[in-house]
């Protein structure tokens, strides 16, 4: 499986942050935890997990759009960073789920305050999805098949 930070490093690997490219997604993980203390601030306002991987540009090029127009939807995307993506391979999967629950009641305040709604589900589809395949990739990444 393929994770959707997988070709992340390369610019770090140039800044030399990182020493190597990480193959498993344990490493890209701790890797990330490493670049985030040492300062990289940008993995904080990734969107990697809150946009899709699918070939629907449109729909994708309007979420990025609205993220980063709505300082709500900024904050929220900061949260999700600091709280999930950078702890994912330390929580357990239902730490990582009741995250989940609470960024999906933090989206629907914002929703509330006018954002629209076909692009609030998009995001937590899409955030769900990925959280999940991550999860799911740390699970199998040391089966022998």
């Amino acid at each position: 499986m393929y994770s959707v930070f997988s070709n992340y490093f390369e610019p770090l690997l140039e800044a030399n942050v990182i020493r190597t490219k990480p193959t498993k997604s344990s490493e890209i993980y701790d890797q990330l935890r490493i670049a985030y203390n040492q300062g990289v601030e940008g993995i904080l306002n990734c969107t990697r997990l809150v946009v899709s991987n699918s070939e629907d540009d449109e729909i994708n090029d309007e979420l990025l759009y609205t993220i980063w127009k709505n300082v709500d939807l900024q904050k929220l995307v900061q949260w999700i960073n600091k709280n999930i993506t950078l702890k994912i391979g330390i929580d357990d999967y239902r730490t990582i789920n009741v995250k989940l629950r609470i960024s999906a009641g933090m989206l629907n305040k914002i929703m509330n305050n006018g954002v629209n709604p076909k692009l609030c589900a998009e995001f937590h589809y899409n955030l769900s999805s990925n959280v999940q395949n991550e999860l799911s990739i740390l699970n199998t990444e040391d089966l022998p098949f």
